[in-house]
Parts: structure tokens; C-alpha cells; sequence
């Protein structure tokens, strides 16, 4: 199975992951979730990060061996848009993906980058290093995630904000979580216990562990 997200459920949909984890060549098979059948399978390729798109609906990556590519597949199985990127994508309420580039090469072009639906990219911050946590994305659509030892949040109108910083080079690879019951800081604000150093306004709870 795929280290990054081997199993996905969508409505009537399983996105299940296969690698072969000495070359890291892959496929990802989409089956029925009633009957099991397959319904279609991706060629062999570069293995990479998934998320769900929408209903019955996947996004694939695909990295390495020059690969840096995400594809968005439909319930039939068939692919039915691809982007040159690849990244930790999250889906807002209105099905636009977006999250931060995964490009391991120094130096590094990644960013932040929205998944346009005509195949296009649309620009948010550029990023350091490469290491990342798990992202979340809270309801007003603001993606949070700690890389290259910050804690970054992308609001949606792809601009950044550093809320945390701590000089700490381990490569740590975590998960953000959303709830409802925190509050992000506007810039100079600070939180009893912890030391944001700018964040956007709005709602909606973080932890990273």
C-alpha cells in the first residue's frame, strides 16, 4: 500500500494505492464501494500524494523521475484535468484545490499554489524547505501547516502569514487539525502560552502534533 494516503473513500468510490516502495513506482485502483469491483486503475507512475476532490472524485499526484504532476480524476475512473505541481492539496467548499508544493530539489520553486479549472496554477507565497506537516483548512478557507520550522497560514485569497517560528531544523512531519473552538491572532496579538507572531483574522481551531 502507499505510505501517503493508500485509501480514500468518496460517496461510491475507493481510491486504494499500491507502491512499489524499491523504485517508488505506483498505481492507484478506483473501485466500486458496494461491489468492489475495479473501475479503473492509473498507468504505472511516479507515486505521489492524494486527497479527495469531491464526490467520487480524487486528486493524484505524481513525483519523481521528473514527474511533478497532480491529476483530478472522475467517478468513472477517467482523468479529467492535470496540473504541472504537486503537493499536500486540500479541496474548499466550493471544490477549488489548493496547499503547499512538495518540490524536493535545492533550490526550491515551490509555493503555495491554487489549481485553477483550466488546468492552470495561480500563484500564492513562495516556501522554504521542504519537510511538511499534514495541512488543514479551516471553514473561511485558511490552509495552516508548520514547514522549515514555522507555523504558516494562506488565507483564501493565497495570502501568507508567519503565525509561529522556532529555530528548529528537524525535519518534522506532523498533522494540522481544524476544529472549532480556537482563535487565529491579528499581527502584534499574542496568545497566553503561545507566541504567535502574525496571523490573519477570522475563526476556526488548530492544533499540530
Amino acid at each position: 500500500m502507499d505510505h501517503w494516503e493508500p485509501l480514500l473513500v468518496s460517496a461510491d468510490r475507493i481510491a486504494a494505492g499500491f507502491t512499489d516502495t524499491r523504485g517508488g513506482i505506483g498505481r492507484t485502483f478506483f473501485l466500486d464501494l458496494d461491489s468492489g469491483e475495479t473501475v479503473s486503475a492509473t498507468s504505472p507512475a511516479p507515486a505521489g500524494r492524494k486527497a479527495i476532490a469531491g464526490p467520487g472524485q480524487f486528486l493524484i499526484g505524481s513525483q519523481g523521475y521528473g514527474a511533478f504532476t497532480t491529476g483530478r480524476f472522475g467517478r468513472d475512473g477517467v482523468e479529467i484535468a492535470r496540473w504541472a505541481s504537486h503537493g499536500a492539496m486540500l479541496v474548499d467548499k466550493n471544490g477549488s484545490p489548493s496547499g503547499p508544493e512538495l518540490e524536493n530539489c535545492l533550490p526550491s520553486g515551490s509555493r503555495f499554489r491554487r489549481l485553477a479549472p483550466d488546468d492552470t496554477l495561480v500563484d500564492g507565497p513562495a516556501l522554504t524547505g521542504f519537510y511538511t506537516s499534514y495541512p488543514a483548512m479551516d471553514c473561511e478557507g485558511t490552509t495552516v501547516f508548520w514547514r522549515d520550522g514555522k507555523l504558516l497560514a494562506v488565507d483564501k485569497d493565497l495570502v501568507g502569514y508567519e503565525l509561529f517560528a522556532m529555530d528548529d531544523d528537524r525535519a518534522v512531519i506532523g498533522r494540522a487539525t481544524a476544529g472549532r473552538r480556537w482563535r487565529r491572532h491579528l499581527p502584534g496579538q499574542r496568545d497566553p502560552g503561545f507566541p504567535y507572531t502574525a496571523g490573519p483574522p477570522g475563526r476556526g481551531p488548530l492544533a499540530v502534533r
